[in-house]
């Protein structure tokens, strides 16, 4: 194991010992229904449980996110899982009610399991195994119970950072990743492209300019533009589809605008003004509008914090001593070489890795071919594992932090 962690079985004792109570604890959250911007009672109890496994420092920010802390000093690790869920579009589909927390042998079953309540319960016993050794970390680390996360990646985190002042030195992020390292993930936003018509009675089209007719030449030079989108070679390509179009709800007249909105996926590295120039070079010349809607966001504290819907894509290099420390933590304690990966999906990383630059890695217990689907779970003996992972982890980062700084 390393003669530098002579702890590391006693961070298995601990985390074997409170297993029954972190069970208990994600039941708990999984019976409790928290839709974006409705989290309120997810927080409150994530917030008594921070307290309970006796966290130096409790809190909830302006934008209703549950911390806790422990330790102090530099580096600042901030531990982040979302605590809101996606809706439940058909109860009758889940094998469970979704809403019951029903535990099968070792497997959780219910919204949010996998996404992320179970990566919740990871980074909050992360912590308590700490607390229950009286082990207290060479560093500040701090567990974030996030909100918003499911329709506004990254606003939540950004409005700790940027409104509260929290700014941490790294951020380690416990969604889905079946307890593998993921080390970036495409961004997302939406654009959307308007023409302009003039409208008339059906009866007599020529005295109009149909809209729609202006959207067909637009339809086909960004069906063009998708075959020249950047790339990255961590990545992959990005890629775009048009995913509606609209246009007035008028069937007996020539319509006098036509919408379509595109979903664009994104590298690291693309930026709003680059994307902007890009659509508008291109489709300007064919009398389209180009825009990128304002995402509304309104937290359950009331807090406004709309803004583009525009979540950046990002990738941090296996050389950077954050990953080295997620390497060393594996193997201290599997004994095996730490798989590492990217996700197909989009996290809270678009703010802290994305926009802000703050180095972020993934590690999470959850498995993702359960994510937002009726088969909703997560292996109970995993999400231990990831508590464990998250205990030991700052002791590994605090030494390597030490060694950079020199």
């Amino acid at each position: 194991m390393g003669s530098s962690y002579p702890y590391v079985d006693e961070l298995r004792r601990a985390a074997e010992e409170l297993y029954p109570q972190m069970v208990n604890f994600l039941v708990d959250l999984i019976r409790i229904r928290s839709y974006t911007g409705e989290e309120a009672e997810a927080v409150e109890r994530t917030l008594t449980e921070l307290r309970h496994i006796g966290c130096e420092k409790v809190w909830m920010d302006t934008a209703g996110n549950a911390l806790g802390q422990i330790g102090e000093g530099r580096p600042l690790l901030l531990y982040d899982a979302h605590l809101d869920t996606n809706e439940i579009s058909d109860e009758s589909s889940y094998p469970f009610p979704p809403l019951e927390g029903q535990v099968v042998g070792e497997t959780l079953y219910g919204l949010g399991a996998s996404d992320c309540k179970g990566g919740v319960a990871a980074i909050v016993y992360g912590l308590a195994i700490l607390g229950h050794l009286n082990l207290r970390p060479p560093c500040t680390v701090v567990a974030m119970g996030a909100t918003l996360e499911e329709e506004a990646e990254g606003f939540a985190l950004r409005s700790l950072v940027e409104r509260d002042g929290l700014r941490p030195d790294a951020v380690l992020i416990a969604e889905a990743s079946d307890l593998t390292l993921r080390i970036g993930h495409r961004g997302r936003c939406e654009i959307r492209i308007t023409t302009k018509g003039r409208a008339a009675h059906a009866s007599v089209p020529e005295q109009g300019e149909n809209a729609i007719l202006k959207m067909i030449p637009v339809i086909e030079r960004v069906e063009a533009m998708g075959q020249n989108l950047p790339s990255d070679p961590l990545l992959g390509q990005g890629t775009q589809v048009i995913t509606q179009i609209r246009s007035p709800n008028t069937p007996n007249s020539v319509p006098e605008w036509c919408e379509i909105t595109i979903d664009r996926r994104l590298v690291a590295g693309e930026t709003v003004e680059g994307l902007f120039r890009q659509y508008e070079e291109a489709l300007a010349p064919l009398g389209a509008k180009v825009s990128l809607p304002v995402q509304p966001v309104r937290t359950h504290t009331g807090l406004r914090l709309d803004d583009l819907a525009f979540f950046p894509g990002w990738t941090i290099e296996e050389s950077h001593p954050l990953v080295q420390a997620g390497r060393r933590t594996y193997e201290l304690l599997w004994g095996r070489a730490a798989p590492v990966r990217i996700w197909r999906f989009s996290t809270d990383g678009t703010y802290s890795a994305g926009r802000a630059g703050i180095p972020t890695l993934g590690f999470g217990p959850q498995e993702e071919q359960y994510v937002h689907t009726p088969e909703d779970q997560v292996n109970l003996r995993k999400v231990k594992e990831a508590a464990l992972f998250y205990a030991l982890f700052p002791f590994v980062y605090a030494e390597i932090f030490d060694q950079k700084e020199v």
